[in-house]
């Protein structure tokens, strides 16, 4: 059994390409992941969010 949650797919904004791959799991930024646009062969950026709000006390 996989136990692994599966990635949304993360659209390229250079060219609306679907066939992307993480390349790193942090950006410039932590909450930034580095992905890989097969389409375009360019590197981008895409913002970290799992959907749930963050408990701030």
């Amino acid at each position: 059994m996989n136990d692994r949650v599966s990635e949304p797919d993360v659209i390229c904004p250079f060219c609306g390409s679907a066939d992307t791959e993480r390349e790193s799991a942090f950006g410039s930024e932590i909450s930034k992941m580095q992905y890989y646009c097969n389409g375009c062969n360019t590197v981008f950026e895409h913002i970290k969010f799992d959907g749930k709000q963050p408990d701030t006390g």
